[in-house]
């Protein structure tokens, strides 16, 4: 019941990433229980100290890629659950005209749209396509859907997860 309502969002396209989340997490398991057994042993290691200069441009670059793909999950989650009744007045406060610009055809009630930052509303099933084009801009006035200041906070928040995920501690 609850898993099938939370996976109804996952195309066959996250699979290789979470794919990829379970071989990190499985290897940090098996790290976390390697320096167990080598401290249990009495076996020092080696430490080295990186400046916190490069510990940020080291996450920055690490998380570059992947913070893109986990704010599109944000955004894409943010903007799913509408109700009808969001739906009607996303579409009657965010648009003047009741046309979609992207497929070019008219809202309908109970159609399933998402608002986007700048207000501008688009057929939800229209929008997803134009990610899924790894378009990260709104398809009418082209402005961005996540600040640069989230983008660069994710890249470091990604980069230091998958840094320390694959650091010997």
């Amino acid at each position: 019941m609850g898993l099938q309502n939370q996976l109804r969002d996952v195309s066959s396209d996250s699979i290789p990433l979470l794919l990829l989340l379970h071989i990190a997490a499985g290897f940090n398991y098996l790290r976390s229980y390697l320096l167990a057994f080598l401290h249990s042993l009495g076996i020092s290691r080696f430490h080295s100290h990186t400046p916190a200069i490069a510990e940020d441009a080291l996450f920055a670059a690490v998380g570059s890629g992947l913070a893109q793909l986990v704010i599109l999950s944000d955004q894409l989650h943010a903007n799913y659950d509408l109700t009808d009744d969001d739906d009607d007045r996303a579409i009657a406060a965010a648009s003047s005209s009741s046309m979609c610009v992207v497929c070019r055809s008219e809202y309908k009630e109970g159609d399933q749209v998402r608002r986007l930052p700048c207000r501008h509303v688009f057929h939800g099933r229209c929008f997803d396509a134009w990610l899924h084009e790894l378009k990260f801009n709104c398809p009418l006035c082209r402005s961005a859907l996540v600040s640069d200041e989230c983008v660069a906070l994710a890249e470091r928040r990604v980069g230091s997860e998958v840094c320390s995920w694959f650091s010997v501690r």
